[in-house]
């Protein structure tokens, strides 16, 4: 990000991430993460898992395409 207050950052990327447990007897966990590579863009990247495994796989490979440029 920037190294000033105020400085506006080049590029800005933002993930969400929704969690609840779905009601059905056993509590099962549900995720859904809701993601834009570039704030200056209007392409949001969507996908629900159901573990905290996918997760963590989806958040880094979110992460690595951020740091490469891609979006």
């Amino acid at each position: 990000m920037s190294t000033e207050p105020g400085d506006p950052p080049a590029r800005a990327g933002a993930l969400l991430l929704r969690v609840w447990l779905e009601d059905s007897g056993d509590q099962r966990l549900r995720i859904r993460l809701v993601g834009r590579l570039n704030l200056d863009g209007h392409d949001d990247d969507c996908q629900a898992v159901a573990s905290i495994d996918e997760t963590l796989a989806y958040v880094r490979s979110w992460l690595e395409r951020f740091a490469a440029g891609r979006g």
